[in-house]
This record gives C-alpha cells, structure tokens and sequence, in this order.
C-alpha cells in the first residue's frame, strides 16, 4: 500500500512551469523559505536559545555575587541572606539544561520539516526540467543532491542558532556584566568582538568556494557509484569491477584533496581566532586578578569576570570546531542549488492554456531543428496528419524520426516552423496537458521499481482495478501477471530486471491502453516481442487505433503495413508517401525495404 499523501498545508506549492526558479544562493534560498511560512519556526528556535544561553551566562554572575556574600560577612551575619543567590544560581542551572533540550527537540521537529519541504519542492522543480538537462547529468547524482541539500539547510541554520545566535547573546551579557563589574574593561573587550567578527567574517568568505569545489567534486564520486552499480549487469559481463574502482579512484582522489584543502584552510582560521580569543581572554583575566589584588575589585566580581573569560572562550573554541561542518554543508547546499535549480530549458507560454483536442489533427509546419552541436535534422520541414489517421515514420538510422516525436511532445525546441494539433500552436498550451493527450509505447520502456498494477495505472493513478486488469489483458500480460505469486502486486524489480524484454514492453503497452488518450505514439511497440506475441498484441493495438491518431515508427515493415500512410524519411525529409501498396508500386526505396526484409520479417 502506497503511503498517505501529505496534507496540503505541509507542502509549498510549487510555481506555475515556466516561472523564475527560486533562487540559487543557500542563504536567499534558506529566507526563501523563511517567507513561505517558516520565520516563526525559526524565530522561536533563535528565542529558546537565547534563552538557555542567557540563563548560562547568568550563572557567572550568581555565583559570583554568592561568593561575594560568603567572603564579605556583615557583623550581624545571617545565613540566609546567601539563599537567594543560591536559589537564582540552581534556577539558571536548570533553566538553562531545560531550554536547552527544548531547543534540540523543537529545531528537530521544524527543521525536519523545513528539510521535507526543500526536497519537496526541488524534487517537483527537478522534473520540470527538459530532456537535454537529464542527458547532461547523471541521475544517481541529482537525486543525492536534493537529499544532502535539505540536510545541508538544517545544519545551516542549528549551527547559526547555536552558534552564531547564542554568542552573541553571550556577548550581549557579558558586555552588560563587564560594565557592572568591571567599566574599565569595556572598550577593550568591545575591541576584541570587532577583531574577531571582522576576522571570522572576511576568511569565511575565502572558503566559499572551497566548500563548493567540495561538495561538487564528491557529487561526481556519488554519480560515478551510482551509474556503476545501476548497470552492475555490464560490469559483470564485462568482468570489470577492477577497472570501475581503478576509474573511481582519480575522483576519490579529487575528493580527498578537495577535503583537505578545506579542512586545513578552516583549521587555520580555528587556531588563529583561538590564539586571539585566549589572548585576549588571558589578558582580561590578568588585569581582574590584578584589580582584585589591588582591592579595586570584590572577589566575587573577579570570580564572575574569571567564569565568564572562560564561558566565552569555551564557545569561540566550539564555534570554530564547527566551522568545518559548517562549511561542508554550506558548500553541498550550493552545489545543489546550482544544479537542480538551473532555468528550465522548456517553460510554458504566460498565456498558456490547456490542450484541448476535437479530433487530433497534427500538423508540422515548416519546421526547423539542429543539435545541441549545430547539426540540422530538420529544415522547413512540414507533414499534415488528418484527425485518427494513422500513419507510419520509416527510414534509416538518423533519418529523423524519433527526433520529430520529440518534437510533437516539445521536449526539444526548434528553430523555426510550428507544430499544430487542432489549430493549435503546441508551444502555446501547458506543457502536462500536451502529455496529457498523448500516449506513447517506446522501444525501451521505462518500468519503475515498483508492482505491476502501479506501473500500468501509473497512466491514470485513479483507475480501478477492473480498468487495469482490462487493459493487461487487450496487451496480453494477463496471463503471465496471474501466474506470478503475487499476481498485479509482483515487484518488477529495478528497470523491470524481473520481467524478459517482451514482458517490460506489453506492460507499457498496457500503460497505453489505459491512459486512452486521443494521440497514440508507437515507437518500435513491438520491437521485443517475438512472432506469436506480436500477432496477438497486433488485434489489440488495432483496437487501441481506432478513433485515434497514431503516428508509428518502425524497422520491422509487417507492423505498419495496414496504416493509413506511410512516410519514408530521409535525412530529415520526406523521400515518399503512400500507402504500403502505392509504395511498393512505385519501387522506390520502401519497396527495397520491404524487398530486404523478405515480405516484411528479416
């Protein structure tokens, strides 16, 4: 059983296709969120620990003025004039503790949720990318991205909070108590927080970059795994473990050092803020001890100023052994924002609208269209498709013809031209609602690592059993469902390893039948079946057709010689049409085709 669905208030609605990314930098990113909703969150998080830190910082000063009360007795000396002191430092003892672990719990809790937002809205931000962008990067990688990012984003802000937040209020305290106990030590302790803010401040934004050269270099280690173990069925054929870890190790390598520099530029900064703030703190501490020698200071204002020194330095040393988890995460959250929240290459029209079919015509009008590397496909290329008329795309290797489907289905742009369907531009309606109307049954087709029953109702997720039973059955994988154990709710394992070649493709087939949309796309649909299934699934497709428009491509001829047309292409043009007789009359190069395959089958 699939999970419950969140609550509608537990998600971000992600921006209409084709609106600005959110931004790309951790920090805009991070407030991002914090205006969507979670400010008080984090509010609340700054407010518990200031408050455990203010009651810590406190006790210094409770102690010393109980220490003050001891070593000072009046003449009429009464022990209870030491309780209050007492019960103040007890109360800032457990004050402090309990705040403390409301701070852990509660950060927890909402930056949890912050993390399930962000891989929320980068997940759904990730698949409104366009096929070029998928070709470009490694999977495995994108999605250990979005994972470390919301992790990243937690760690971020726990670490300003517990960090930044709470020393600076203990510096706000200190300062106060300072100027109670010791005025003259005020400016330069004011000094020292600007020499050391400034300090921090400048060789955290040399590490930066660092940090990002980091996290991306381990990116490619976590990609480079993944694309191996995802065809671990190659490495073994091949015999190629050895030569995989030989080839991961330039990249773990890279890793390493990466890591290295990082580490020991932030290990710098450590010991130079901490020599600083002991220096600093040994000189504060001299100069007390010297003024309470003196008598110009109570001992028990020495025993706060002393408490205190060591307060602070305590969490300057904390705040720099951070630092390296710090800029670990802050690097990782970058590189993935970098990635995953690149501008979309295909993005709806601001006058989108739903694809609305009345009878399927589609139409290619002088349509131009070039690789990524300059190579033309198409030029002023045009092809008219009557409404549920069924047509054929052959031709040989690179001639066009699965481009041109990806054309209709907009996951490139072309140059020039438009495509229509109905009399209307496809670059002018919504992205989903075009997908929405077509229905497509690839050569390889992709099974997702889950039962049967979800990937054939991944079509229509609403459709009841007795639909997808129907539909497995018009694709003739009934039959080899229902004999599994586990009949639809068998797992097909990953890619659909589970299930032969023949079985992957009727199940996508299936996935077609079901979705029934007006615009069918048969692309090699039964390229892995052999003879007896592909002539039982032919009475089947032939009932998918009817009513529809269907473009099908093919190697094997004898699958698309009852079509209403077919349209040889070469080199990104059309060499001929007809129907599969006129062809053959004709003797061109279909009728070689065809002549080749001897009546259609090799």
């Amino acid at each position: 059983m699939l999970p419950s669905a969140p609550r509608d208030d537990d998600i971000i609605e992600l921006p209409p296709q084709g609106s600005p990314a959110p931004p790309r930098t951790p920090f805009r990113y991070i407030a991002h969120y914090l205006r969507a909703g979670l400010v008080v969150p984090v509010v609340g998080m700054a407010l518990l620990i200031s408050i455990s830190t203010a009651l810590e910082t406190l006790q210094p000063y409770f102690l010393g003025q109980l220490i003050g009360t001891l070593t000072n007795p009046p003449t009429d000396a009464d022990p209870a004039r030491v309780v209050p002191w007492f019960a103040a430092l007890c109360t800032t003892w457990l004050g402090g503790y309990l705040f403390a672990h409301l701070y852990n719990s509660y950060a927890h809790m909402k930056l949890t949720d912050l993390r399930l937002r962000m891989q929320d809205e980068m997940f759904g931000y990730l698949h409104g990318h366009a096929p070029r962008y998928f070709m470009d990067n490694a999977s495995g990688g994108l999605v250990q991205k979005i994972r470390q990012a919301g992790n990243a984003a937690h760690v971020i802000i726990d670490y300003l909070c517990s960090n930044i937040v709470r020393l600076s209020v203990m510096f706000a305290i200190t300062i106060t108590m300072i100027v109670n106990q010791a005025p003259d030590m005020l400016l330069p302790f004011g000094i020292f927080m600007i020499v050391f803010t400034a300090i921090a401040a400048f060789t955290a934004q040399r590490f930066r970059h660092a940090a990002k050269d980091t996290a991306k270099t381990a990116a490619d280690v976590v990609a480079r795994m993944v694309d191996s173990v995802t065809n671990w069925d190659v490495v073994r054929s091949f015999a190629r473990a050895v030569y995989e870890r030989a080839t991961m190790r330039p990249l773990s390598a890279a890793e390493r050092a990466a890591q290295l520099k990082l580490r020991f530029s932030v290990s710098a900064m450590r010991v130079t803020l901490h020599i600083l703030s002991v220096g600093f703190l040994a000189w504060l501490a001299w100069q007390s001890l010297e003024s309470a020698v003196a008598g110009t200071m109570t001992v028990g204002a020495f025993a706060t100023v002393m408490m205190l020194s060591f307060m602070v330095a305590t969490s300057i040393r904390s705040l720099g052994d951070n630092l390296f988890v710090y800029f670990e995460y802050y690097g990782i959250l970058s590189e993935t924002l970098t990635t995953i929240l690149a501008g979309h290459e295909i993005v709806d029209a601001p006058d989108a609208k739903p694809l609305r079919i009345t009878g399927g015509a589609v139409s290619f009008e002088h349509v131009s269209f070039s690789y990524g590397d300059g190579t033309p496909v198409f030029i002023d290329f045009s092809l008219s498709i009557q409404p549920g008329e069924r047509v054929g795309l052959v031709g040989p290797s690179g001639a066009g013809k699965s481009t041109l489907i990806k054309l209709l289905r907009r996951q490139f742009t072309f140059e020039s031209g438009r495509i229509v369907i109905d009399g209307q531009d496809i670059t002018h309606v919504s992205w989903d609602s075009l997908h929405d109307c077509v229905a497509e049954v690839p050569q390889n087709p992709s099974i997702f690592h889950r039962s049967v029953s979800e990937n054939i109702r991944y079509s229509r997720p609403d459709a009841p059993e007795s639909e997808v039973i129907a539909a497995a059955k018009l694709a003739h994988c009934h039959e080899f469902i229902a004999s599994r154990p586990e009949g639809y709710d068998s797992i097909v394992g990953e890619k659909g390893m589970k299930l032969s070649g023949g079985e992957r493709q009727r199940v996508a087939i299936a996935r077609a039948f079901l979705k029934n949309a007006p615009i069918l796309i048969l692309d090699e649909a039964t390229s892995s079946l052999d003879s007896e299934a592909e002539h039982l699934i032919q009475d089947g497709l032939l009932t998918l057709m009817k009513g529809r428009t269907v473009i099908a491509i093919a190697h094997r001829l004898s699958t698309i010689a009852h079509l209403d047309r077919i349209v040889v292409l070469d080199r990104g043009r059309i060499a001929e049409q007809g129907t599969h007789r006129e062809l053959l009359e004709v003797g061109g190069s279909y009728a070689k085709l065809w002549q080749r395959q001897a009546g259609g089958f090799m």
